[in-house]
């Protein structure tokens, strides 16, 4: 009973999860095409809409596992479904955050850090050897999402000089046209990449959970579940998120369609290879917002604003230290009301 009841506070808590990751993560994939006119503001969020919804349904029959390497400790059920409901409230929490001080922060390192401050927690309940939790393979998705920024700012940097060399002698309304249109594409494709790797962070938990509380044959529940994410992430996304496109396109950095054009190209193309290629989490805020700053470093006059850029490496740095600590502080507030 108490399984069942912890259960359906997972679902009422990943509801407005799903839709405020869609809010929170939209504006990595319009915020350009709308300041360089590409698109408009509804156009861009109603394609990315469209195509983040498509994203997160075509995870599951293409078979993508990004998440395949975690092994959850084994613990109490109740224990279990603890952590993961937790983790949703400091992911929720700290989304909601962010959001209003138009911060684009990373979802996926915000719910691994939740994951592993939960695990460490109810180890502690549980009088459980936390040597298990830590011998988990946390490095290869933390040096996945500490290199990827770094990735994409040096391509975006680098294909300035090619794409720049091709405009060259062309004239510039013909170059500004390309560009846009480019932009216009991508935003397709990266809304799609960022579907991809949305579906799987949930699932992921959703399945931790119904196993968790004794669901029979969970994977049937999948195929239901997807759709589910698919529209509240959609719907999440259909509000533009202008709070984080506004400091992306605006206070960030000043790029014109040519540039927009190579940092969207790079950000999707990252993460259709993360998703597709080498089946690996990545953060769509950190590849997108590390791409802006690439292409837009690599122009003749200073562009780039490094105060705004400081702060939001401050707080890239804090949501793993604040959603780990949030969620533990969960975990060992809820986990001995459920043991007694």
């Amino acid at each position: 009973m108490v399984e069942l009841l912890l259960l359906i506070l997972v679902g009422v808590v990943m509801a407005p999860t799903l839709y405020v990751a869609g809010l929170h993560d939209v504006a990595n994939s319009i915020a350009l095409p709308v300041r360089t006119r590409a698109l408009t503001p509804k156009i861009a969020a109603r394609l990315a809409a469209g195509f983040n919804t498509l994203g997160v349904l075509v995870a599951l029959p293409l078979g993508i596992h990004l998440y395949s390497w975690f092994e959850f400790p084994s613990m109490e059920p109740r224990l279990v479904l603890t952590v993961v409901l937790s983790s949703l409230a400091a992911l929720l929490t700290w989304n909601i955050f962010t959001y209003l001080k138009g911060m684009p922060t990373s979802t996926t390192h915000a719910l691994l850090a939740a994951l592993l401050g939960g695990a460490l927690g109810a180890a502690a309940v549980g009088d459980l050897d936390t040597s298990g939790v830590l011998a988990l393979p946390w490095m290869t998705p933390l040096l996945t999402l500490l290199v990827s920024p770094l990735v994409a700012f040096a391509i975006a940097y680098l294909l300035v000089f090619g794409a720049a060399k091709l405009a060259s002698g062309e004239d510039p309304e013909s170059v500004n046209r390309v560009g846009r249109a480019v932009q216009s594409v991508c935003v397709g494709l990266t809304s799609l990449g960022t579907g991809l790797q949305q579906g799987q962070r949930f699932s992921f938990l959703l399945l931790l959970a119904l196993t968790a509380a004794g669901i029979e044959d969970a994977d049937s529940w999948m195929p239901l579940a997807y759709v589910a994410f698919a529209l509240l992430i959609g719907a999440g996304c259909l509000t533009g998120g202008w709070r984080i496109g506004h400091v992306l396109a605006h206070r960030l950095v000043a790029v014109d369609p040519l540039r927009g054009a190579v940092a969207a190209t790079t950000a999707a193309g990252l993460l259709h290879l993360g998703s597709l290629g080498l089946s690996l989490p990545l953060s769509t805020s950190l590849t997108a917002a590390s791409s802006i700053m690439g292409a837009g470093s690599n122009q003749r006059f200073a562009t780039v604003n490094w105060r705004q850029f400081r702060r939001i490496g401050a707080y890239w740095a804090a949501t793993p230290v604040v959603t780990g600590l949030l969620t533990v502080i969960l975990t060992l507030t809820i986990s001995p009301l459920l043991l007694v």
